[in-house]
């Protein structure tokens, strides 16, 4: 602060001054140095503004003041302790200011350290520790980071040396309260000698850990130090808990022992050491080791979130967990009699927990086994395993591949049955209409079938359930996936069969039909079979639609009237003429309704071959053939053999042969090509007439 001394005012500031300073210099020849800079800090700090408006009184007051609080602080250097703390030559020492319990109340506050009241050598806070904080209105202090926790207000001496001897000021400077000093005292020592362990058996350890221990086992433990300090103490810690202290064993030699009894698992990894100490703000010398074990588990669990249910083909992962096993265990997986392979293993918490995993794909097979979990300890004898029964099932799955057609009246009863396979037993299905309402019906066994469970849903239909109406079952592992379907449509009559017939025996007559849609009910197809007088022959009827009549056909025409009936009625009729000669001539079958694919295919193909058939026999006759007085050759009938070649078929007697056919068939199911024509074909059917020959010829 700057003033402009004038006039007397001037020379009145001035001998303030000179008197003030006379009164410093005599009371410094009896205090600290930083008591004078505390008066004169408070002097300038109170008094100098004063000055300037009543020099006189201000001054007299403004030194009274500062005489007052230099007397004061004078006599506070006198009364204060010193505290002595002793250093290791060579080594690092930290001195605390307060003991290490100063915390600063505000930004504006800090410390002074001082040696000798002379030379400055730190203060806090700094530069660094300003840059690292954030908070201005933080209470500065002790700090710790990652772990480690150091004060900072402290003063770190770097390898200590004679020079480092002396007395150090820690001058604390409150934001609030009055400044506080802290005075020590530094001295000097040397370092104590170098501890040492060794067994109960004489043998120095220096491996950092000592031999595993099973539990209920003893150890002893024996730390040794040369030293002839006085000073020097030593002693036993345990995870940095006092434990013995040294006796001397003989001069120059201290010695100190632990025993450890029936060690238990708190003994694993236990931090011994032996530390040796002569000083306040130096670290000890130490030697420590740490036991190690080998233990048991304390437990194997198989973790399934007591979930026992494994779903057949799908992949789990299951996981074998075991605590407390030192060293970490061997894990192995067996199901049934077979030993499994685990995908991952690792250890958590420091080897105190061990975890195997396994990536399960069971199969129905696999139920009812126990999936087995060991841990073996390679250093303990025993096996320590955990086990679990699987129950593996299946989601309930359609037994129909494809949706079925539902022919349905509105406000008449309707039947469905929804058919599955599922393990175990599903628990109910439900049934969904096409806008959205949903029905739930009850589950019953497929007798004489070990997973095969159905349920039936009997409703009356309304207008907004015709379209898709799914079904579904649900057990333990879940809703069935793809649902059974059934397209619901508006049912009525049968639709009219698809027929065609065919003679396989010329007193025969077979009728084959592929029926149509049934409308929504169980249908029939009937055959009526009228003579050409118009008398009803037969009626019959047949769920398979197949008909086969046996020597009721007689000679003429013939007319057959199909069609399918249900609860619902009878479909339009399909009529099928058919034309029929005597036995020397060859039936004909004429349908007024068109045929099917497959029976024109085989009718063309069957025609080729026929034709075929012909144009060899032509030739054979050509070849073999007499003159006949009856019917112009005596030859035998010509056949085709297996193996594609003709052979000639042997004569038969005459009587017989009069009564008797050969038939030369290519397909059973081809028409005959003289339907439409009234001269026989060969290839059809043949009546020869013989003379009563016995010879057989055959080429």
């Amino acid at each position: 602060m700057s003033l402009r001394l004038n006039g007397q005012k001037g020379a009145d500031i001035l001998a303030a001054r000179a008197k003030i300073k006379n009164s410093v210099l005599f009371v410094r020849s009896f205090t600290g140095a930083l008591c004078i800079a505390s008066a004169l800090s408070s002097w300038h700090a109170t008094a100098l503004e004063a000055l300037t408006s009543s020099p006189r009184t201000s001054v007299l007051q403004a030194l009274q003041a500062s005489v007052r609080y230099v007397g004061a602080c004078a006599g506070a250097e006198r009364s204060m302790k010193i505290v002595v703390l002793r250093a290791v030559r060579g080594r690092d020492a930290r001195l605390p200011c307060g003991q290490g319990k100063v915390f600063l109340d505000g930004p504006d506050s800090y410390v002074l350290w001082l040696k000798n009241d002379q030379e400055f050598l730190y203060r806090f806070p700094n530069e660094d520790t300003e840059n690292r904080s954030v908070n201005h209105d933080r209470t500065y202090g002790t700090s710790c980071d990652s772990d480690s926790c150091h004060d900072d207000t402290s003063l770190l001496l770097k390898r200590v040396s004679d020079r480092d001897g002396g007395i150090y000021r820690c001058r604390v400077h409150y934001q609030e309260s009055p400044s506080q000093d802290y005075v020590i005292n530094v001295r000097l020592v040397d370092s104590p000698g170098t501890p040492k362990i060794y067994s109960d058996a004489g043998e120095l350890l220096e491996q950092g850990h000592v031999a595993p221990l099973s539990l209920g086992s003893n150890l002893s433990l024996v730390c040794e130090v040369d030293d002839e300090q006085p000073e020097t103490l030593v002693y036993w810690r345990r995870n940095g808990v006092v434990l013995e202290r040294a006796h001397s064993a003989r001069p120059g030699l201290l010695r100190a022992e632990v025993l450890l009894r029936n060690a238990t698992r708190s003994d694993l990894d236990a931090h011994y050491e032996c530390l040796a100490q002569n000083a306040d703000v130096t670290e000890p010398l130490a030697a420590s080791l740490v036991v190690k074990m080998y233990l048991p588990p304390l437990s194997v669990e198989i973790r399934l979130n007591n979930n026992y249910d494994f779903e057949a083909g799908q992949p789990r992962v299951v996981d074998c967990v075991v605590v407390g096993c030192v060293p970490p265990p061997a894990i192995t997986w067996h199901l049934g009699n077979n030993l499994l392979r685990s995908t991952v293993h690792k250890e958590l918490h420091d080897g105190n927990y061990t975890v195997s995993s396994l990536t399960l794909v069971p199969s129905l097979r696999d139920n009812a086994h126990d999936l087995v979990c060991r841990a073996h300890n390679s250093h303990l004898p025993s096996v320590f395993e955990d086990r679990v029964t699987l129950n593996v099932g299946y989601r309930p799955l359609c037994l129909s591949s494809r949706d079925e057609k539902v022919g349905a009246i509105q406000r008449e009863a309707e039947t469905l049955t929804c058919v599955v396979e599922a393990s175990p037993e599903p628990l109910q299905f439900s049934w969904t209409f096409a806008d959205s309402r949903s029905l739930y019906t009850s589950v019953k066994k497929v007798p004489g079938h070990q997973h095969r469970y159905y349920s039936t849903l009997t409703w009356l239909p309304r207008s907004g359930d015709f379209g898709m109406l799914y079904c579904r079952a649900s057990n333990d592992f879940g809703e069935q996936d793809k649902p059974c379907v059934f397209v619901v449509t508006p049912g009525g009559v049968p639709y009219p069969p698809d027929c065609g017939m065919l003679r396989p025996h010329p007193r025969t007559l077979r009728i084959e039909c592929l029926k149509g849609w049934d409308g929504g009910r169980p249908q029939v197809v009937h055959l009526e079979l009228f003579s050409s007088e118009g008398a009803l022959l037969h009626n019959l009827s047949s769920v398979a639609g197949v008909f086969q009549l046996h020597d009721a056909v007689p000679d003429g025409n013939l007319t057959a009237i199909l069609y399918s009936s249900s609860s619902r009625g009878r479909s339009q009729p399909k009529t099928i003429h058919l034309q029929t000669i005597g036995s020397s001539n060859v039936s004909a079958i004429k349908e007024h309704v068109g045929k099917s694919m497959l029976h024109q295919g085989l009718e063309a193909t069957s025609g080729f071959l026929l034709v075929l058939v012909i144009v060899l026999a032509a030739l054979f006759w050509t070849r073999c053939s007499k003159p006949s007085d009856h019917h112009g050759y005596d030859s035998p009938d010509v056949v085709p053999c297996s193996d594609g070649a003709f052979h000639r078929e042997p004569d038969f007697e005459r009587e017989e042969r009069a009564l008797a056919t050969t038939n030369i068939t290519v397909n059973q199911l081809a028409s005959c090509p003289n339907q439409y024509t009234p001269s026989p074909a060969g290839g059809c059917r043949v009546l020869v007439d013989q003379p009563p020959v016995r010879r057989a010829y055959f080429v």
